[in-house]
């Protein structure tokens, strides 16, 4: 804002936010509030912001111990979406935003999900149409429900406690911080068992589901302290209504169910069944 005003910028200009998920949320921030809205073009340079930070039109900023509490809906004037950034990527970052690909098949396409199981997802293979069918998943279900009053809740499977992980982890002194796919990796696997348990998941989807993070993602240690100060941060979640944390589960690969209720001690179970 500071940049902008000693510029000079005015309401006819255009903000371009190259980089990756972080900048594109930033930037957006910044466009769509300074003189109440100038226009933007994204240019993600991460995975993570090619298949989800920068499309939907969600911007905002971290504040306090939570994440994305500040923030706007604004439309990019236009994504502009290039692979070669991705062969300078280090592979952790990479693997951070294949979670969110997985995450699109998980919750509306069973044979994406399984064309991502079979596939070597790495940096120097063309992705390019596997990229682009997360876009379209996603694009589909923003236009259906820009605001999030419905179908669009779909996309948080994994964010209710993945968010609360990923904070925790920010600013633990014991546990690692961790980024933004492996902890919503984590939180797939925990959600993932609570859709078992609740809303009729497979056992054998159960442990397909955990069987692929496990193979992609370090595993991470959680204490009941640990647990304790995660479950705290829930209260958080922009989700939640009249103090109820609410979770986005499947009933199938593919298919999901918005707003369940989950018990403190099935949470602690889902914990347990990670451990």
């Amino acid at each position: 804002w500071d940049f902008l005003i000693t510029k000079k910028a005015n309401r006819n200009d255009l903000l371009i936010n190259v980089g990756g998920g972080l900048i594109t949320d930033i930037g957006g921030f910044v466009a769509s509030t300074y003189k109440r809205g100038i226009q933007f073009i994204n240019i993600p340079t991460s995975l993570l912001g090619m298949i989800d930070a920068s499309i939907g039109g969600k911007t905002g900023i971290n504040f306090s111990e939570a994440k994305n509490q500040i923030g706007t809906i604004a439309f990019a004037e236009m994504i502009i979406i290039d692979t070669d950034y991705l062969k300078s990527l280090p592979q952790k970052e990479f693997d951070s935003g294949v979670a969110e690909m997985f995450k699109h098949g998980l919750i509306s396409s069973k044979i994406y999900w399984e064309v991502l199981q079979k596939t070597n997802l790495s940096i120097n293979n063309d992705l390019l149409e596997l990229i682009y069918t997360s876009i379209q998943i996603k694009n589909s279900i923003v236009a259906l429900d820009p605001e999030e009053k419905n179908i669009r809740k779909s996309l948080n499977f994994g964010h209710t406690l993945g968010h609360a992980i990923e904070s925790y982890c920010l600013d633990s002194k014991t546990l690692k911080t961790l980024l933004h796919g492996e902890a919503i990796a984590i939180g797939m696997v925990l959600e993932a068992f609570l859709s078992y348990k609740l809303c009729g998941l497979s056992e054998n989807d159960l442990i397909a589901i955990k069987t692929t993070f496990s193979e992609i993602y370090e595993k991470c240690e959680f204490g009941d302290e640990n647990i304790k100060s995660i479950l705290n941060l829930l209260k958080h979640d922009k989700k939640n209504t009249h103090g109820r944390v609410n979770f986005v589960l499947l009933e199938a690969i593919g298919k999901c169910r918005l707003d369940v209720e989950v018990s403190e001690a099935l949470i602690y179970d889902a914990f347990r069944y990670y451990a």
